[in-house]
């Protein structure tokens, strides 16, 4: 079953510089190098698709040119928002391809066991995310007030990378589409479309980089996982 890894790169993250956050300097590298380096690692994935900005193409062609890999790896320029970003990613995937893992090039330090774990769910049940437990106490707040407090033990953090079965996926987006449905992840889709998505254990170092600061903590936590 042919599987593609989705790295999407194409948010402008001005506070990181012309080309965004994503080609942001991490231990030598542009911070998309390293998910590029994981999905090319992981046994599960045969294709690899980036998308990019059209502020950022240079920076991702050079990228590409220098990537060290077997696998084919396109470039696509993403769109205005991040579910058409993710989509024009599944659209340049191979016909064959019949599941897609779809992660954040903000978040550097994922591993390709978390891929290869993504995707064997995915082909079991159609749709998985990767997650981490919640260890902060959460509290909804209305009007500047606490309203209530929810359960931890329920909670998760969500992370990527998110996998599904490539039709399923792609029916979400039709749905979504027709019913002027905008979200933050591709999960969100199979939900609204009343599907089912598992859940794979993350890590809670595979954090995403959303702020300059945010680069040293990786940094850090690189150093930590690669002694």
């Amino acid at each position: 079953m042919s599987t593609a890894a989705i790295i999407v790169a194409a948010g402008s993250g001005q506070r990181f510089g012309d080309a965004g956050k994503s080609f942001a300097v991490l231990r030598g590298q542009p911070m998309a190098w390293w998910s590029l380096q994981a999905a090319s690692a992981a046994a599960s994935i045969d294709e690899i698709v980036l998308v990019c900005g059209v502020h950022s193409r240079d920076a991702a062609t050079e990228l590409i040119d220098g990537l060290a890999t077997c696998k084919p790896v396109a470039l696509v320029t993403g769109g205005a928002r991040r579910q058409d970003s993710a989509l024009a990613g599944i659209e340049a995937t191979a016909k064959d391809t019949m599941v897609v893992a779809i992660h954040d090039a903000a978040r550097p330090l994922v591993t390709s066991a978390l891929f290869d774990a993504v995707v064997a769910a995915a082909i079991e049940h159609g749709a998985a995310i990767a997650a981490a437990p919640v260890s902060d106490t959460i509290k909804r707040v209305a009007d500047g007030r606490v309203a209530e407090t929810l359960p931890r033990a329920d909670l998760v953090s969500v992370q990527t990378p998110q996998a599904f079965r490539k039709q399923l996926l792609l029916d979400a987006f039709d749905f979504a589409g027709r019913n002027d449905i905008s979200v933050t992840d591709e999960a969100s889709l199979i939900e609204h479309m009343g599907g089912i998505v598992d859940v794979v254990r993350g890590s809670t170092s595979n954090i995403k980089v959303t702020y300059p600061d945010d680069l040293f903590v990786a940094e850090a936590l690189m150093q930590r996982d690669r002694r």
